[in-house]
């Protein structure tokens, strides 16, 4: 389904529109019968439903996102020679239902860099901060734990280098230490000793995640190293030079491609580092860096020159050429600006027009348009096919822009683009990049794929199971829950949050820190009120302080 959004569709230039027309799929309106691994199923209006349980609400988003973290937990298998799983040595991988040798641990990608933070840092906010506690699995912890220990062991540029204590975003596939990688084709990798800021910032919020859940000093100190580089190394940005380059010498700081848009996980740093600033006791001087710092690359995003007036989102992803004439578009970064202006409203005080200029673009530019019969979204202009983490990650968007009032078109397109993404998940927990491609990426499959329905079920709580029990959003990481038949417990590091979970059953009493709250048909003010659906319902939480929750069922 699309919509004309006339007059909000900004500042895209004439070169690119070029190149969309003449990269554009739409030879043809033939329309398989199959996606992935499944045959297709859909509505009376030809729509494409779910592959699983079309029929029940809910069932199918958790489903696929239960068989993807299982199989990160159970089934990845160890590299033979090195005994690491999978996911710290390549990028990609064949599943058992593409490659029979899979169990050996033999079908990691060779031919491409590995891109471990950018699957460490999905990892933690798909499996350690959502889906552990939208499943009460406390084992994703663990797993979490061990990638983001290694990154540190092996992983970190020494602190005397330009941009010390710092994430390598690539390595060589195969190795157990990164350090960037070669440069893999002429104009195409990192090279070695290169990092990418922007992954900085990414690691940084993963690090300060799970400082968030275990209150262990080693993330926040590992977290502040991130924010420090990036606040020693800012410039001022422009046209053709963001606050941050994209690809960075880190011992000397020699500049490699001058441009990333990505400066939101910098930021998202920042904020966070900022808000906790009295509960994690950072020092005054670092937060005033920290506030100045964060501003210029907020002012700069806003700015003439910035991405949110000329739309050069540009500079993401490791394995593409390099790009030092800004041609490439990718749909990550627009995506994600939309889902923190809905997040963060007061940040912009246009918010509306931008957030529905963000998705409309992505729209227009990103989505399939229906041509091949379904709605999904490619990656970047250089590598443009329909692929489940990126139309997953849309559909959230979209999902979130409908509960925010943004209306139905919203909800209805959500609805489209999170059912063909269920389709890359196979029976087995194999997520695989995108119809027509048979390998499976750790991070787009798994680090991004998982947390975007889980989103999305948060924003439109009866998209999740109605014969289960799910807190499925909070405004605070969640350090612990428990799941019991008569009682939900849970804890959050911040003791000012809301949360929303769908329930079986209206709770008969819900305290925090041992105190009762009031229900209230507003939440102006602390409380909780019920909303009844046809099977149970959802319950929405609001309080100003305490930590630890306790529904009483």
């Amino acid at each position: 389904m699309r919509k004309n959004n006339k007059g909000l569709i900004k500042a895209v230039n004439i070169l690119f529109l070029f190149i969309l027309t003449t990269n554009l799929y739409g030879k043809g309106n033939s329309v398989s019968d199959s996606l992935c691994t499944h045959r297709i199923i859909r509505g009376n209006k030809g729509e494409i439903l779910p592959w699983y349980k079309p029929e029940e609400n809910g069932a199918a988003y958790s489903h696929v996102i239960k068989l993807a973290s299982e199989f990160i937990k159970n089934d990845v298998p160890a590299e033979p020679e090195t005994g690491f799983k999978l996911y710290y040595l390549f990028c990609e991988f064949q599943g058992p239902e593409y490659n029979k040798d899979f169990y050996k641990g033999i079908t990691g990608r060779k031919t491409l860099p590995h891109n471990p933070a950018c699957v460490f840092a999905g990892f933690t906010e798909s499996l350690g901060v959502k889906y552990r506690i939208y499943s009460g699995d406390e084992s994703y912890l663990e797993i979490v734990r061990k990638c983001l220990d290694h990154m540190l062991k092996n992983g970190t540029t020494p602190a005397s280098w330009v941009w010390g204590n710092c994430p390598y975003a690539s390595s060589f596939p195969g190795d157990t230490v990164y350090s960037g990688t070669g440069f893999w084709e002429i104009g195409r990798g990192d090279g070695q000793y290169v990092i990418e800021p922007d992954k900085v910032g990414e690691m940084g919020v993963a690090y300060l995640q799970f400082y968030e859940i275990t209150e262990e000093p080693v993330y926040l100190e590992a977290a502040c190293h991130c924010a420090n580089a990036l606040e020693k190394n800012i410039r001022e940005g422009s046209y053709s030079r963001s606050p941050w380059p994209f690809r960075v010498q880190a011992r000397v700081g020699d500049v490699l491609e001058q441009y990333c848009s990505n400066v939101l996980p910098p930021v998202r740093l920042f904020d966070e580092l900022i808000r906790i600033k009295e509960q994690a006791n950072i020092s005054r001087e670092d937060i005033e860096a920290y506030k100045k710092v964060r501003d210029m690359a907020w002012n700069w995003m806003f700015s003439t020159e910035g991405p949110m007036k000329t739309y050069v989102w540009k500079g993401y992803f490791e394995d593409v050429l390099w790009d030092n004439n800004n041609e490439n578009r990718v749909q990550v970064t627009p995506m994600e600006v939309a889902r923190y202006l809905i997040q963060h409203t007061g940040y912009d005080p246009n918010y509306k027009e931008n957030v529905t200029a963000l998705i409309g673009w992505c729209d227009g530019v990103f989505g399939t348009d229906g041509a091949k019969g379904y709605n999904a979204q490619s990656e970047q202009l250089k590598c443009f096919q329909p692929m489940g983490s990126h139309t997953a990650r849309y559909a959230s968007v979209c999902a979130m822009w409908y509960a925010a009032g943004g209306g139905d078109w919203y909800k209805t397109e959500a609805f489209e683009n999170f059912n063909w993404a269920t389709y890359c998940t196979s029976k087995k927990g194999v997520v695989s990049v995108g119809t027509g491609w048979s390998g499976s990426w750790f991070s787009d499959g798994y680090g991004d794929y998982i947390k975007h329905f889980i989103d999305g079920m948060a924003a439109i709580p009866e998209w999740a199971p109605a014969d289960e029990n799910h807190l499925l959003g909070s405004e605070s990481v969640v350090q612990h829950i428990s799941y019991g038949d008569k009682e939900i417990i849970y804890k959050t590091y911040h003791p000012a949050s809301s949360e929303v979970l769908r329930l079986t059953a209206m709770p008969r009493k819900i305290a925090v820190d041992g105190i009762e709250l009031k229900r209230k048909d507003d939440l102006k003010s602390d409380g909780w009120n019920w909303k009844k659906l046809d099977k149970g319902g959802v319950l929405r939480i609001v309080r100003s302080s305490g930590r630890e929750v306790k529904i009483s069922l």
